[in-house]
Order: structure tokens, then C-alpha cells, then sequence
């Protein structure tokens, strides 16, 4: 009996240890908790990432995740992994994500984030599934602090466009539109009645331009027509280089506590484009913060 007991206690003891510590083997399959993945954990216990993770086009941990096994997310890749937990994206791999589940493999899925709410209520509920809340609260508080120090101090609010190769760009209740706000912009797409994500023709851009331009040019190992578009000449007549800050497409790629350096970035580019005398539309200070 007392044997038996001991070695109840010792199970039990090895469990909450084990619970303490959290999953140890980390599957992700989607770009943003990949990222989020190599923000929270140490390389030793991610399992894989999604193939994604490894492109500096698109990846803000491109570098590291060169060192560690990716996936294309089909779930004879994953089962062989034995994964404790699997992080992915809502609209991630849906037929993979339910086999898993049927195997009893535990899933976090998360949406699209659409302001700085959901990426602290996104990093919390990654970091307590991955048994690191203190990482997930270290994180948001470096992000927090790089907000309030970007933050306006003046009611200035030059316009600024998001633009992605193709014209696609980013309106109203959107994560680019909550990061033009907490830089000192106004949303230019918003501005023209844009709600979520849509297009605009680069004529009608370049016919009545922005004061910022953060064009999302992509890698230059990749060229494509719809790149090319970016190159337009009439928006390098209309928008000046100075107007063009260089915002790494990554930076603003997903809702991870890094976007605060975007932030950052187009705060500086903000202050830059006063400061050369730009006249822009003045409008009240926002009563929330980021």
C-alpha cells in the first residue's frame, strides 16, 4: 500500500511538473503562430513550424525557423511528430486540423486580429496553452511601452495608405488600420469609405495621393507583375521617396506583439514628413489608445 501510494505521488509529481513546464512538443501550421511559437518558446520544443516560417518575404522569424523542421500541414507530416499541441489559423488546413482533433491531439486556433485587443488576448491565450504566461505578459508589456512612447503628441494626421502588390490595401477595422492610427495617421482607405480588405486602382492613388506611402514591395527575388504595379511611374510621380518609409512587409504580416516596431517605424516617418513642412488635415487626439 505505501508503495503503491509512493509511487502515485511520484506520478503525480512528475505530471504537475510536466504541466508546469507545458507541451513539449509544439506543432504550428500557420504563419502568425509560427510566430508567435518562436516568440514564446525555446527551439527545443517546437516540433515544426509551417513551411511559411522560413520566408523573409512574409516571416518575422524567417531566421530562425531555418533551424527548425517545417510542415506543409498535411497530417501524414504531423501524426509521426507525436505533437503534444498544435497551434493554427481559423481558416488553417481544415480537414488536418479535424483529423487531428479526432485523434485527440489538442488544437488552438486563432483568427485574424484586428487591433492591439486581440493580439494581447491572442498572446495570453497561447502563452497559458503553452504553459509560459509570464513570457506572453513580458511581451505585450515591451509592446505596450513602444506604443505609448510612438505614440502622437500633437492632433497632426497626415494620411497613410498600406499597399500590397496587386493595389490590394487595408480599411477601416483592420490590424493596419489600428497600426496607421497608433502611429499618428489617418487611414487614407478608410478615409475613402473602406471597411476591411479591398483594392484600389493605383490611377485613382497616384490621381489624388497619400502624404505616406508604406508599400509592401516584397522580396526582390521574386518578381511578379502584380509587384511591378507598385513601380507604377505615376505613383513615383505622386508619392516622393520621402513619403515612402521602408516598413518590412513582416513587421505588419500577422497580430504579434513585433508590430509595435511598425509602429515605431511609421512614427519616426511621421514625425520626418512634418517636420519637412507637409500640410495635413488636423483632427482631435483618439480617446482610446492602442
Amino acid at each position: 500500500m505505501r508503495r503503491a501510494l509512493a509511487a502515485l505521488v511520484t506520478l503525480l509529481a512528475a505530471w504537475q511538473a510536466h504541466a508546469a513546464d507545458g507541451p513539449q512538443r509544439v506543432v504550428s501550421l500557420n504563419l502568425c503562430t509560427d510566430q508567435l511559437a518562436v516568440l514564446l518558446l525555446p527551439p527545443e520544443r517546437i516540433a515544426a513550424l509551417s513551411h511559411l516560417a522560413r520566408d523573409p518575404g512574409l516571416s518575422h522569424v524567417a531566421a530562425e525557423a531555418r533551424a527548425l523542421p517545417v510542415v506543409q500541414g498535411v497530417a501524414e507530416e504531423i501524426l509521426p511528430l507525436r505533437p503534444d499541441i498544435v497551434l493554427a489559423g481559423t481558416y488553417t488546413t481544415r480537414a488536418t486540423v479535424a483529423l487531428l482533433r479526432a485523434r485527440g491531439i489538442p488544437v488552438v486556433e486563432l483568427g485574424l486580429a484586428s487591433g492591439f485587443d486581440d493580439i494581447r488576448t491572442q498572446t495570453r491565450e497561447v502563452a497559458r496553452a503553452l504553459g509560459v504566461p509570464e513570457r506572453g505578459e513580458a511581451l505585450l508589456a515591451e509592446m505596450d511601452a513602444k506604443l505609448a512612447a510612438a505614440a502622437p503628441r500633437d492632433s497632426a494626421r497626415p494620411t497613410a495608405l498600406t499597399l500590397e502588390p496587386g493595389g490590394f490595401t487595408a480599411g477601416g477595422g483592420t490590424l493596419s488600420d489600428a497600426v496607421l492610427t497608433a502611429a499618428g495617421f489617418a487611414n487614407y482607405a478608410a478615409g475613402h469609405g473602406m471597411r476591411g480588405y479591398g483594392y484600389l486602382p493605383v490611377e485613382s492613388v497616384a490621381a489624388d495621393p497619400p502624404d505616406l506611402l508604406v508599400a509592401d514591395r516584397g522580396p526582390e527575388a521574386h518578381p511578379s507583375l502584380a509587384d511591378q504595379l507598385l513601380r507604377h511611374p505615376a505613383l513615383a510621380r505622386s508619392v516622393p521617396p520621402r513619403a515612402r518609409p521602408d516598413i518590412p512587409g513582416p513587421l505588419m504580416s500577422c497580430g504579434a506583439p513585433f508590430i509595435a516596431d511598425a509602429v515605431v517605424r511609421l512614427a519616426e516617418a511621421r514625425r520626418a514628413l512634418l517636420g519637412a513642412g507637409t500640410q495635413v488635415a488636423q483632427t482631435p487626439a483618439a480617446a482610446d489608445g492602442p
